[in-house]
C-alpha cells in the first residue's frame, strides 16, 4: 500500500475517532444508564458510576493522538491502519450501545451531537484557512487578505457589542396563580419588560430592580385586568448595562385583549397534557374546541427542559392556543423536572414563587394545583442522587392542610383538583403510595368537583363507586388490555385522564397528528358537568371506563348528586 493510500485511511481514521469522540460525549443522557447496565448502583460501586467519564477521555486521547499524528507524521507506515481500525471498533461499541437501550434518548442526543459537530466544523475551516489555504494563489492577493480582516473585525465588534435585534419572539401568556395573573413573555434580545394596564405600570423586577433577559413575568392583580379587558405588553433591550449608567434601545409594545372568565353561562374549560413538543396538532385541538374560559395544561408539554427554548416551550404553546386573551392553569410534568433549564422553569410558567403547588380562585372556580415532581422514588437510578422530592410531597399535604383549615374554597362554585401525575392511581411499583393515600383523604374532605390528570398518554376514567380501592385493576375488555396494573385509592370525586396522541381511546391508537384533549361543560345553576374528550379535528372520541363494563359514548355527564351517565 503505497503512501496516498495510507494518507487516505488515516484522515478517514480521524473523521472516524473524532466522530466517536463527538458522539459519545453526545450521549451524556443515556451515561447514568449505562452505568446503570454495568452494574452501577446508588452508594456503591464509584468506578462504574465515573466509567463513562474515563471512557469519554480515552476516546479524547485516541482522536488527539490521531490529530497530531495526521498534522506532523511524514511516514504513515501502520499506523494510520491502526487508527482506522480502533475508530471502526469505537464505532460498533456506540452502536451496541443505541440499539442495546440509547435509541430511546436519541432525540436528546441529537441536538449536543450536532452542535458539537458545527463547533467541530468551524475550528477544522479555521485549521484549513491557517495551515493549507495560504499557499494558494487567492491567499496572495490583497482584496482577499482585506476581505478576511473585515470580517474577522465585524465578528469581534458584533460579539463585543453585544447586537442583535429585538423584537417580541413569544407573545404573552397569562397564567392564573392564586389571585394574581403572571403575564409571561419574551424578547429576542435581552430586554427589560413591563406591562400596562388602564395606564398603570407593572414591571418584572428583582428586589426592585428591573430585571434585563429575554423572559419577562409580570405579576398583576387578577380585579385589575379583568376590570380593564385589555393589557399592553412592552420590552426595551438593554444595549449596555453597567454600574455606573447604561443605554437602551427603543421601546416595542403590544396591545392584547383579555376576555375575564365568565361563568355566567357556566364553566367551560380545555385540558391538556403530555404535549411532548407535537405543537401543531395540539393546537388544532384547541382551535376546533371553541371557545373557552381558561385553558388546563396539566403536565409534560416537553419531554425535557434542557435548552431555554424547551424551558419556554410551554407558553409558545399556551399563546398560540389562547393568544394571551384567556387566563391559563399550568400543571408540573414529570418530564419538566429533567434538563438543565428545569430549575430555572419557574421564570417561564406560572408558579408560587418557585413551587408549583398553589390554588386558584377566579370567580366561582377554585383550583388545587399539585406536583408530584419525578415518578419513581428519589432513589431511583436515573436521579443519580439529585431528587428529594419527598419533602417537597410532603409540604404539599401542609400546604393542603391550610386550604383546608381557611376554608375559601367552601365559597366556590366550582372545585378542581390538578396534578399531572394521577393522584387515585398507585402504580405496581406502588410509587407514592403513602402520599397519594393522604393526598386522596384530603381532597374527599374538599368536596371536588373534577380532577385532571395525565402522564400516562391515556385517555382514562376514573368513576368513583365502581372499582374496589386496593385492588388489583382488571381492564374491561371493551377497552382492550392496557398498561395500567396497579390499584386505585380510595376517592369519592371525578377523576379524568388527558390526554393522548391519536384519534381513538385504545392505548394502541398512537397518531401524532391529533392530540386529544378534554373540554368541560360544567353548568352551575344545573348541577352538571358535560366532559368530552376531542381530537384534533374537533370531533368527539367514544370512551368506555377501562376497569368497569360501562360505555359513556361520546359525552360523560356528571351529575351534583355524584351520578354518570
Amino acid at each position: 500500500m503505497n503512501d496516498k493510500a495510507k494518507k487516505g485511511i488515516g484522515i478517514a481514521g480521524l473523521i472516524l475517532t473524532v466522530f466517536d469522540l463527538l458522539m459519545f460525549f453526545s450521549l451524556r443522557p443515556c451515561w447514568s444508564g449505562i452505568s446503570k447496565t454495568l452494574g452501577y448502583t446508588n452508594g456503591a460501586n464509584e468506578l462504574l458510576y465515573y466509567l463513562p467519564v474515563y471512557i469519554c477521555i480515552f476516546f479524547a486521547v485516541i482522536a488527539l493522538s490521531d490529530l497530531l499524528f495526521v498534522i506532523f507524521s511524514k511516514k504513515w507506515k501502520i499506523w494510520p491502519i491502526v487508527y482506522f481500525v480502533l475508530g471502526l471498533l469505537f464505532l460498533g461499541v456506540i452502536a451496541a450501545i443505541v440499539i442495546l437501550g440509547a435509541r430511546d434518548y436519541l432525540r436528546f442526543v441529537w441536538p449536543y451531537l450536532f452542535k458539537a459537530l458545527g463547533i467541530t466544523a468551524a475550528i477544522g475551516l479555521l485549521a484549513w484557512l491557517l495551515f493549507a489555504y495560504p499557499g494558494k494563489k487567492l491567499a496572495e492577493k490583497k482584496a482577499f487578505r482585506c476581505v478576511c480582516l473585515f470580517l474577522a473585525i465585524l465578528a469581534a465588534g458584533l460579539y463585543l457589542t453585544g447586537f442583535s435585534l429585538n423584537g417580541i419572539s413569544c407573545d404573552p401568556v397569562v397564567y392564573a396563580v392564586e389571585d394574581e395573573y403572571q403575564i409571561v413573555f419574551s424578547s429576542s434580545a435581552d430586554s427589560l419588560g413591563w406591562v400596562s394596564i388602564g395606564g398603570e405600570e407593572y414591571y418584572d423586577l428583582y428586589s426592585g430592580s428591573q430585571k434585563s433577559g429575554k423572559i419577562h413575568k409580570v405579576c398583576v392583580p387578577m380585579y385589575v385586568l379583568d376590570e380593564a379587558g385589555s393589557y399592553d405588553i412592552h420590552v426595551q433591550k438593554v444595549i449596555y448595562r453597567g454600574p455606573f449608567g447604561g443605554f437602551l434601545g427603543k421601546v416595542i409594545s403590544k396591545t392584547v385583549a383579555f376576555h375575564a372568565p365568565d361563568f355566567s353561562d357556566g364553566v367551560q374549560y380545555l385540558n391538556l397534557s403530555d404535549i411532548h413538543m407535537n405543537k401543531k396538532a395540539a393546537v388544532r385541538t384547541a382551535e376546533n374546541a371553541g371557545g373557552f374560559d381558561f385553558l388546563v395544561l396539566v403536565g409534560d408539554m416537553v419531554s425535557d427542559v434542557e435548552t431555554y427554548a424547551d424551558a419556554n416551550y410551554a407558553s409558545e404553546l399556551a399563546s398560540a392556543m389562547t393568544g394571551g386573551e384567556v387566563p391559563v392553569i399550568y400543571a408540573r410534568g414529570n418530564h419538566e423536572v429533567k434538563g438543565a433549564y428545569s430549575d430555572d422553569l419557574y421564570m417561564f410558567v406560572g408558579s408560587k414563587d418557585q413551587d408549583f403547588y398553589y390554588y386558584v380562585r377566579m370567580g366561582e372556580l377554585y383550583a388545587l394545583v399539585l406536583d408530584l415532581g419525578e415518578d419513581h422514588e428519589d432513589d431511583w437510578w436515573e436521579y443519580y442522587g439529585t431528587a428529594d422530592f419527598d419533602s417537597y410531597r410532603e409540604d404539599q399535604l401542609i400546604f393542603i392542610d391550610e386550604e383546608i383549615e381557611k376554608g375559601a374554597f367552601r365559597e366556590a362554585g366550582y372545585r378542581m383538583a390538578i396534578c399531572h401525575i394521577p393522584i387515585v392511581y398507585v402504580n405496581y411499583r406502588h410509587n407514592h403510595e403513602y402520599i397519594k393515600d393522604e393526598m386522596t383523604k384530603r381532597l374527599n374532605d374538599m368536596d371536588i368537583d373534577m380532577s385532571v390528570c395525565g402522564h400516562q398518554h391515556e385517555v382514562l376514567i376514573f368513576e368513583p363507586g365502581l372499582v374496589t380501592p386496593g385492588e388489583s385493576l382488571v381492564y374491561n375488555p371493551k377497552y382492550a388490555e392496557g398498561t395500567y396494573s396497579g390499584y386505585l385509592t380510595d376517592f369519592n370525586f371525578p377523576n379524568l385522564m388527558v390526554s393522548k396522541p391519536g384519534y381513538t381511546q385504545p392505548e394502541s391508537d398512537s397518531d401524532r397528528s391529533s392530540h386529544i384533549g378534554l373540554f368541560v361543560n360544567a353548568d352551575l345553576k344545573k348541577g352538571l358537568q358535560r366532559c368530552v374528550y376531542l381530537d384534533s379535528k374537533g370531533l368527539p372520541v367514544p370512551v368506555v371506563n377501562p376497569f368497569a363494563d360501562k360505555d359513556y359514548g361520546s359525552e360523560i355527564d356528571i351529575y351534583e348528586d355524584g351520578t354518570w351517565k
